[in-house]
């Protein structure tokens, strides 16, 4: 990214030479996202994993022609999806919510009992942010083309830790993020397959093909590229390291009494979901945080609140174990000792604030 901080600060839509080797670094880094993705079709960078949900659901409504809309989204959705539906709401586009299983999960049975006329859209996440549950998103999204409706899949949390093949998938749209496999925070993408339009939310000029106006952040999209590219190399490595610590934490939490793990055995393999009865979740994370372990009650961007997420209301955590929520994560830099330490420090926790 350094160079395009420093002396290569110019704008890659510019047409003096300089320029075209700043919109090469950009092609580059979407040559490398594609060929992580694998699909065929048109990538497009945005601002963050949001703007480009946003971007999927808003551009599958301008080809409705004044018919009545109904889009369908899983209850256990991230805000991203979930907002952006209600603001569709408010402008009369029918939003129907999916129940979800135990674990977060929408059951194909489910899609296709909600399926019929005027849906032109299902929005079903790859891997739920909070619990880790895994969807059945080539089925879900079979069912929702078999329908006549377009297909997009959050897959920000699955990117980095399982393996994505968008052409595989069959989605129309796939929103992807680079935080979340170690680039940069501040820019995202969004996967469009062949013939899925796209309908810009930003207007302004003629950047990413007329999709997204605005200057291109050259030095992002450059980092985004590279952790790509870095990642194609050492996926199934990552997956495994991830799988281990997974175990380790699991097996140091067992013995704690009043416990549910609200991530299923087989779902992705760096999220871990606890509800504990009898205590605030707040209290104990703070005693983690002073012993070394960060931790918390769902989603970073909803850390203000202190209430149960919406997450753990759609999978039924049961009303004495809600408020004692917290959601444990590992990454490529955290160790078996890292895994097994948090894990003994959940139970001193736990025993402490009981």
């Amino acid at each position: 990214m350094l160079p395009f901080l420093r002396g290569q600060f110019y704008n890659p839509s510019a047409l003096y030479p300089e320029a075209a080797e700043v919109r090469a670094a950009v092609e580059t880094a979407r040559s490398e996202l594609l060929g992580l993705i694998g699909g065929a079709g048109r990538l497009v960078f945005t601002g963050s994993g949001t703007e480009a949900a946003n971007l999927a659901l808003r551009s599958a409504l301008p080809a409705l022609c004044g018919e009545p809309a109904r889009i369908l989204v899983s209850a256990a959705e991230h805000h991203a999806v979930l907002n952006c539906a209600d603001s569709l709401a408010a402008a009369g586009v029918s939003v129907e919510r999916l129940p979800v299983d135990r674990h977060g999960a929408v059951s194909p049975e489910i899609l296709s009992a909600r399926m019929g006329p005027g849906v032109v859209l299902v929005s079903v996440m790859s891997v739920n942010n909070e619990t880790g549950a895994l969807n059945d998103t080539a089925e879900l999204c079979r069912i929702a083309r078999r329908g006549g409706a377009k297909f997009h899949t959050d897959a920000v949390q699955a990117l980095g830790v399982l393996p994505l093949c968008a052409e595989a998938l069959g989605a129309d749209y796939i929103s992807v993020s680079a935080h979340k496999i170690y680039g940069p925070k501040g820019v995202g993408a969004l996967y469009a397959a062949p013939g899925a339009p796209i309908f810009p939310i930003i207007r302004g000029g003629k950047q990413e093909g007329g999709a997204r106006a605005g200057t291109e952040n050259t030095a992002a999209i450059a980092g985004f590229g590279r952790a790509a590219a870095l990642l194609r190399e050492r996926l199934p490595e990552d997956a495994a390291h991830l799988s281990r610590l997974k175990a380790i934490f699991l097996d140091g939490i067992a013995a704690i009494p009043d416990m549910i793990v609200n991530s299923p055995p087989n779902g992705a393999p760096h999220i871990i979901s606890v509800s504990v009865a009898g205590v605030e979740a707040e209290g104990c994370l703070l005693r983690l945080s002073m012993a070394g372990v960060l931790a918390s009650m769902g989603a970073a961007c909803n850390a203000s609140s202190i209430e149960p997420s919406h997450v753990v209301e759609a999978i039924g955590v049961p009303a004495a174990y809600k408020r004692g929520t917290m959601r444990f994560s590992f990454g490529r830099d955290s160790t078996g000792e890292d895994a097994a330490q948090a894990a003994q420090e959940l139970a001193s926790a736990v025993a402490k604030s009981r």
